[in-house]
C-alpha cells in the first residue's frame, strides 16, 4: 500500500518539487514510545536518527495535536545534553549545528487530553505523522505502553500502520511499520481496560464495538481486495498478453517489410551501376527527408543548391550575391528573402552578417518566424512526393494499446500487482513511442535513401574511376548533399570537385554552363557549414526558456512530520 503514491508519480512521469532548503539529510530510524499515565496524559519519548550530508543547524518536528488535545513540555536532547528549542505554531526546531554527521536526537513531550475513557475501555487514538510529512522514515516503530500490566488489549492500525501491530507480554502494543514514505498517514489506536486509568472521567458509552467494527471492516476490505486482485490479475494478464502479441506482430511485420524494401532497392541500385540519383524533389527536401528535421545547418546546403541552380553567385568564401530572383520553388524564395534581404543588404549576403545577426537577441523572433516558414515550405514539398506508407490505422492501434496499458497500470498499482505493472509500463511506453515514430517508408522512399546512402559510400572511397564519368552538375549535387549531411570527407571531396571545376571553367564546357552555374566559382564549403553551425548555436542561445497547504491529516485533524534546517 505504501508504494502506491510513489508508483502513481512514476507512472505519470511527474517531477515533484523538492524542499527549497539546502540541507541534505535522511531519517534512517525513528523509535516512538508512548507511556500512558493513569490520569490519561501520555508521556512520549521519540528518538530520531538523522544522517546529514553537508552543513545543518538542527532538526524539525511538526506535531499538530488532534482536536481537543494539546502538547506540553517539548524538550530535545542529544546524549543527555539538552538542546535549544524554538516553537512556531505546530513546528518545533531543535538547534544542533554540524556537518556530515549521523546524530540521534531524543524528543520528550506530554500529550494532554489525548485519551478518552469509556465504559468498556480507555482509548489512545493518535496520529504521530500524517500526509503533511515531507520526509521518508527509513524504519519507524511506535510502541504504546500501558500504566501497568494489561490483559484485555484491543488495537488497530490505519493506512501505513495497518497490520503492523502486535501485543507484547506486558500488554504494550508495538507497531513495527518499517519504511514509511512522505505524504502517508498512519494512525494508531489502542484500547485498554478502564481500570488502568482510575483518574480519568468516563464517557457514557462503549468504545470496543466501534474498534471491532473497524477491525471487521478492514478484514472485509482485505478479502474484497484479494478477490479483486485475483480478478484484475487474470483479466489484466489476458489483455496484456493480447496487446503484447499485437505489438510484436506489428514490429516484426514492419521490420520484415523494411528489410524487403531495402533488399529490393539494393538489387536495383546494383543492376543500374554507379550513378548519382536524380529526382524532381529538390536536394534540400531530400536532405530533410533523410535527416528528419530542418535545422539551421541545413540552410548551408540549401544556399549552395541555389548557387548550383544559378540563382546565387558565390563571390568568396564569405560572400554571396543574388543574381536571379525567379525561383522555381517557394522554399527557395523564402530562403533568399531571409538571407539576402532580412539578414543581408542590396542582394548581397555574407557569413559575417549571419554571425552578427544571430548574435543579437532582438533579431531572434524575426529570424525564427522566417526560419519556421522556410521549414514548413520544405516539409510541404516532401509531403507532395508521398514517400511514406499510410500508417494511421496502425498508429491508432498502438496508441490504444498504450492507453490500455496506462489504465491497467493504475489498477495494478491499486492491487499491488507489481510484475504486471512492470509489463504494462514497458508495453505502454513501447507502444506510445512506437506510434510516435512509426512512419514506415514505401518502396520509393526506401529506394531514395538507399541511393543516397550509396553516394555516401562512394564519397568515402573517393574512387577516381567512378567520378571521372560524372558531369560537373552531378558532382555539384553530391557536394550539396555532403554539405547537408556534414560528411566527414567533405574537405577531401571538395578538392576533387574544385579541380574538376577549374578544368571545366578553363575549357568553357557547355556541360558546366547548362548546369546553371556557368562561369561561377564555388568556394570551399567547410567554412560555409561552420558559419551556419555557429549561427545555429547563436539562435539556440537566444531562444527564450520556459519558466515554470493542506488541512487534512490523521485522526481528529492531527498529525505532523519531520525535517531539518
Amino acid at each position: 500500500m505504501r508504494w502506491k503514491l510513489l508508483l502513481f508519480a512514476l507512472l505519470a512521469f511527474m517531477i515533484f518539487p523538492v524542499s527549497a532548503g539546502a540541507v541534505d539529510f535522511s531519517i534512517s530510524d525513528v523509535q516512538i514510545n508512548a507511556h500512558l499515565q493513569p490520569d490519561g496524559t501520555v508521556q512520549v519519548n521519540e528518538q530520531h536518527t538523522y544522517e546529514f550530508d553537508g552543513k545543518f543547524k538542527g532538526i524539525i518536528r511538526e506535531m499538530k495535536p488532534k482536536e481537543g488535545a494539546k502538547i506540553e513540555g517539548f524538550e530535545a536532547f542529544e546524549n543527555g545534553k539538552k538542546l535549544k528549542v524554538e516553537k512556531k505554531n505546530d513546528e518545533y526546531r531543535a538547534y544542533r549545528k554540524g556537518k556530515n554527521e549521523t546524530i540521534t536526537v531524543e524528543l520528550q513531550y506530554t500529550i494532554k487530553s489525548g485519551m478518552e475513557k469509556y465504559e468498556d475501555g480507555a482509548q489512545f487514538y493518535w496520529p504521530f505523522f500524517d500526509e503533511r510529512n515531507e520526509t521518508d522514515y527509513g524504519n519507524m516503530t511506535i510502541t504504546v505502553i500501558p500504566p501497568s500490566q494489561a490483559n484485555d488489549v484491543l488495537f488497530l492500525g490505519y493506512d501505513s500502520a495497518e497490520e503492523t501491530g502486535a501485543v507484547q507480554e506486558d500488554g504494550s502494543v508495538k507497531f513495527a511499520m518499517g519504511e514509511v514514505y512522505s505524504g502517508e498517514n498512519g494512525d494508531i489506536r489502542v484500547v485498554y481496560e478502564s481500570s488502568l486509568f482510575p483518574q480519568m472521567t468516563v464517557i457514557d458509552r462503549k468504545i470496543r464495538p466501534s474498534v471491532r467494527a473497524d477491525q471487521q471492516l478492514q478484514a472485509i476490505e482485505k478479502a474484497q481486495f484479494i478477490a479483486n486482485q485475483q480478478r484484475v490479475e487474470k483479466i489484466g494478464g489476458v489483455v496484456l498478453g493480447a496487446g503484447s502479441l499485437l505489438v510484436i506482430l506489428i514490429s516484426v511485420f514492419a521490420r520484415i517489410r523494411k528489410k524487403r524494401f531495402i533488399h529490393e532497392a539494393d538489387l536495383q541500385i546494383a543492376t543500374n551501376g554507379f550513378y548519382v540519383p536524380t529526382y524532381d524533389m529538390s536536394l534540400p527536401a531530400i536532405l530533410l527527408f533523410k535527416k528528419g528535421n530542418a535545422a539551421v545547418e541545413l540552410m548551408s546546403a540549401a544556399l549552395l543548391d541555389l548557387v548550383r541552380k544559378g540563382y546565387v553567385r558565390q563571390l568568396s568564401d564569405d560572400e554571396f550575391e543574388l543574381v536571379n530572383p525567379h525561383f522555381e520553388l517557394e522554399h527557395e524564395q523564402q530562403l533568399a528573402q531571409l538571407l539576402f534581404f532580412q539578414i543581408g543588404k542590396n542582394e548581397r549576403f555574407t557569413l559575417e552578417q549571419l554571425k552578427t545577426y544571430t548574435k543579437e537577441e532582438k533579431n531572434y523572433a524575426e529570424f525564427q518566424k522566417s526560419f519556421v516558414m522556410w521549414q514548413q515550405l520544405l516539409k510541404s514539398e516532401v509531403k507532395q512526393y508521398q514517400l511514406k506508407k499510410p500508417s494511421i490505422k496502425t498508429r491508432v492501434a498502438l496508441v490504444l494499446i498504450g492507453l490500455t496499458g496506462i489504465t491497467l497500470s493504475i489498477l495494478f498499482i491499486l492491487y499491488e500487482l507489481y510484475f504486471l505493472l512492470t509489463v504494462a509500463i514497458v508495453l505502454s511506453l513501447y507502444s506510445l513511442i512506437f506510434s510516435l515514430f512509426y512512419r514506415p517508408l514505401n518502396y520509393a522512399g526506401t529506394l531514395m535513401l538507399q541511393e543516397w546512402k550509396e553516394v555516401e559510400h562512394w564519397m568515402n572511397e573517393m574512387d577516381p574511376k567512378k567520378w571521372d564519368d560524372l558531369s560537373l552538375d552531378e558532382r555539384f549535387r553530391v557536394l550539396v548533399y555532403g554539405v547537408g549531411i556534414q560528411h566527414k570527407e567533405l574537405a577531401s571531396y571538395y578538392e576533387e570537385f574544385a579541380s574538376a571545376q577549374k578544368s571545366i571553367n578553363q575549357n568553357r564546357s557547355s556541360d558546366y554552363t547548362e548546369s546553371g552555374s556557368g562561369g561561377f566559382y564555388v568556394h570551399n564549403p567547410v567554412f560555409l557549414t561552420g558559419s551556419f553551425s555557429q549561427a545555429s548555436t547563436n539562435v539556440s542561445a537566444n531562444a527564450p526558456s520556459d519558466s515554470s497547504s493542506s488541512s487534512s491529516g490523521g485522526t481528529g485533524g492531527g498529525g505532523g512530520g519531520s525535517g531539518a534546517f
